[in-house]
């Protein structure tokens, strides 16, 4: 699996995070974090989807105009409890995964590798 920013071990534990913490419940709405679960994310969803996408890119490590951002939704246990999911495509149609932690250092991971590693996970589904 490919991390982008991190090492490859930072990869395979965003995608063990986000398997091992989060329980899908189909048919049952999003419901909205509470304030203090990720003060960062909090902020996140005040922005503007221009100033999301902008500083979803920031969390690349690489040159990137973020486009399309768009929140999957935060884990609620475990380990990775608050930590937030979210997606951003660069400009050029490279799509990743933006894992953010409380304190907002978020890494991320190609949204190619979590399809074909992440167990089902796919990015642009909220969970």
């Amino acid at each position: 699996m490919r991390a982008v920013r991190r090492s490859g071990a930072v990869g395979v534990w965003l995608v063990a995070a986000l398997l091992s913490g989060i329980a899908a419940v189909p048919g049952r709405a999003q419901v909205a974090p509470k304030p203090s679960e990720n003060p960062f994310n909090d902020e996140m969803l005040k922005m503007t989807p221009q100033e999301q996408a902008a500083k979803l890119a920031d969390h690349l490590g690489i040159w990137c105009i973020g486009t399309k951002p768009f929140f999957m939704g935060m884990t609620r246990q475990g380990p990775a409890k608050g930590y937030a999911y979210w997606n951003v495509t660069c400009a050029g149609g490279q799509a990743y995964m933006v894992q953010l932690p409380p304190d907002g250092h978020g890494s991320a991971i190609d949204c190619k590798a979590l399809k074909e590693q992440g167990r089902g996970r796919e990015c642009y589904k909220a969970f």
